[in-house]
C-alpha cells in the first residue's frame, strides 16, 4: 500500500486531511513572523486543502498561533468555527493580513527596493550583488505593476510631501485599488499649495503680544 493511501485511510478517505499536508499549517507569532509571508504560506496550504474540510484547518491555523494573536482569534472562535471557506480568509484578516492581495505599502517597498537599491556595495562580490538584484526585481516583478502605477509611485517619491503624508496617499489609494498618476498630482498641488502665507513663519511670530 502507498504512502498516500495510508495517509488517506488514517483520515477517513480520500476527502480526508493527510498528514503530510497537516504538518504544512504554518505556525505564527506576532513578535517573529511576517504578517504577508504568513499569509502567503496560509494560501498555499488551502489550495491543497480538502474544500470540505475547513474548520480542521482553521483549528490548526488557531492552535498554531502565539502570544496575542491566539489570543485575538479565540475572540472570534464562534465566527471562525462556521464551516465556510471564508473563515480560513477570516484567519488571516484579523491577524493583520489581506486574503489573496499584497498590501500597497508592501508593493511599494519592493519597488523601492529594487529600483533604488540594486547597487553593488564596495565589498559585495559580483555573484552576490547579482543573486540579490535577481531577488529584489523578481519580487516586484511578481507584484505585475504596471508602468503607470511605477511612474505614480516615483512622483510621489520624488515630491516634497512629508513622509507621513506619501503614506498616507498610499494608504488611501489601496481602498481604490490604484495608487494612480491623477491622484498623485492632485494632492501634491493641493498639499504643496500655501492657502496661509504665514503657516511657515516661527511660532513666536504668531503669538499675540502680551499673552
Amino acid at each position: 500500500m502507498s504512502g498516500t493511501s495510508v495517509a488517506g485511510s488514517e483520515t477517513g478517505g480520500g476527502n480526508g486531511v493527510s498528514n503530510q499536508l497537516a504538518t504544512l499549517v504554518p505556525s505564527f507569532d506576532p513578535g517573529v513572523d511576517d504578517v504577508l509571508v504568513y499569509q502567503q504560506k496560509v494560501e498555499l496550504v488551502y489550495a491543497a486543502w480538502p474544500k470540505n474540510r475547513p474548520t480542521e484547518l482553521v483549528t490548526r491555523l488557531i492552535l498554531g498561533c502565539k502570544g496575542s494573536a491566539f489570543q485575538k482569534l479565540q475572540i472570534h472562535q464562534s465566527e471562525l468555527l462556521d464551516g465556510t471557506e471564508k473563515s480560513v480568509h477570516r484567519v488571516v484578516e484579523l491577524l493583520g493580513g489581506q486574503w489573496g492581495r499584497i498590501p500597497f505599502e508592501r508593493q511599494y517597498q519592493d519597488a523601492e527596493r529594487a529600483i533604488f537599491e540594486t547597487i553593488q556595495r564596495s565589498d559585495e562580490s559580483n555573484d552576490s550583488f547579482l543573486a540579490r538584484a535577481d531577488v529584489l526585481w523578481s519580487k516586484l516583478l511578481a507584484r505585475q505593476m504596471s508602468l503607470e502605477d511605477l511612474q505614480a509611485y516615483i512622483l510621489l517619491r520624488g515630491s516634497q510631501l512629508s513622509s507621513e503624508e506619501k503614506k498616507k496617499i498610499i494608504l488611501e489609494s489601496e481602498s481604490a485599488g490604484k495608487l494612480s498618476v491623477k491622484k498623485v498630482t492632485e494632492v501634491i498641488r493641493t498639499l504643496g499649495a500655501r492657502f496661509f502665507p504665514g503657516y511657515d513663519k516661527p511660532e513666536e511670530d504668531h503669538q499675540v503680544q502680551g499673552l
